[in-house]
Protein backbone atom coordinates (compact mmCIF):
# COMPACT_ATOMS: atom_id res chain seq x y z
CA UNK A 1 0.00 0.00 0.00
CA UNK A 2 1.28 3.43 -0.89
CA UNK A 3 2.44 6.14 1.89
CA UNK A 4 -0.89 8.37 0.42
CA UNK A 5 -3.19 5.48 0.36
CA UNK A 6 -1.77 4.65 4.15
CA UNK A 7 -2.67 8.68 5.15
CA UNK A 8 -5.83 8.77 3.84
CA UNK A 9 -6.98 5.95 5.26
CA UNK A 10 -5.23 7.46 8.60
CA UNK A 11 -7.04 10.57 8.07
CA UNK A 12 -10.51 8.70 7.61
CA UNK A 13 -10.09 6.94 11.49
CA UNK A 14 -8.82 10.00 12.89
CA UNK A 15 -12.21 11.94 11.85
CA UNK A 16 -14.07 9.16 12.58
CA UNK A 17 -16.78 9.62 15.56
CA UNK A 18 -18.37 6.58 15.61
CA UNK A 19 -14.88 4.93 16.75
CA UNK A 20 -13.32 5.38 20.76
CA UNK A 21 -9.91 6.77 21.30
CA UNK A 22 -8.93 3.44 21.92
CA UNK A 23 -10.10 1.90 18.36
CA UNK A 24 -8.55 4.58 16.24
CA UNK A 25 -5.28 4.00 18.50
CA UNK A 26 -5.63 0.02 17.22
CA UNK A 27 -6.07 0.77 14.22
CA UNK A 28 -3.54 3.57 13.21
CA UNK A 29 -1.12 0.73 14.54
CA UNK A 30 -2.61 -1.68 12.51
CA UNK A 31 -2.19 0.72 9.33
CA UNK A 32 1.70 1.25 10.44
CA UNK A 33 2.51 -2.59 10.50
CA UNK A 34 2.53 -2.93 14.34
CA UNK A 35 1.95 -6.90 15.58
CA UNK A 36 -1.29 -7.72 17.73
CA UNK A 37 1.24 -8.37 20.56
CA UNK A 38 3.16 -5.07 20.39
CA UNK A 39 0.10 -2.57 20.50
CA UNK A 40 -0.86 -4.83 23.31
CA UNK A 41 2.24 -4.38 25.30
CA UNK A 42 1.61 -0.74 24.86
CA UNK A 43 -2.34 -0.63 25.57
CA UNK A 44 -1.60 -2.96 28.80
CA UNK A 45 -4.09 -5.93 27.22
CA UNK A 46 -3.36 -9.46 25.21
CA UNK A 47 -3.17 -9.50 21.49
CA UNK A 48 -6.40 -11.26 21.67
CA UNK A 49 -7.97 -8.15 23.22
CA UNK A 50 -6.19 -5.92 20.46
CA UNK A 51 -7.85 -8.30 17.97
CA UNK A 52 -11.15 -8.37 19.25
CA UNK A 53 -11.11 -4.41 19.65
CA UNK A 54 -10.02 -3.89 16.00
CA UNK A 55 -12.84 -6.50 15.30
CA UNK A 56 -15.25 -4.15 16.28
CA UNK A 57 -14.26 -0.84 14.83
CA UNK A 58 -13.27 -2.39 11.80
CA UNK A 59 -17.67 -3.72 12.06
CA UNK A 60 -18.54 -0.17 13.01
CA UNK A 61 -16.74 1.10 9.65
CA UNK A 62 -18.76 -1.20 7.81
CA UNK A 63 -21.93 -0.46 9.47
CA UNK A 64 -21.37 2.93 8.51
CA UNK A 65 -20.82 2.35 4.65
CA UNK A 66 -23.77 0.44 4.48
CA UNK A 67 -25.59 3.29 5.84
CA UNK A 68 -24.30 5.20 3.24
CA UNK A 69 -24.85 3.40 0.55
CA UNK A 70 -28.41 2.65 1.68
CA UNK A 71 -29.41 6.14 2.31
CA UNK A 72 -27.19 7.82 -0.61
CA UNK A 73 -27.38 5.37 -3.42
CA UNK A 74 -29.79 6.58 -6.58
Amino acid sequence: MSNQSIEYFASIIRDSKELTHREKEILLYRLKKKTLNKIGRKQKVTGERVRQIEKRALTKFKRKINQLLLFDYK
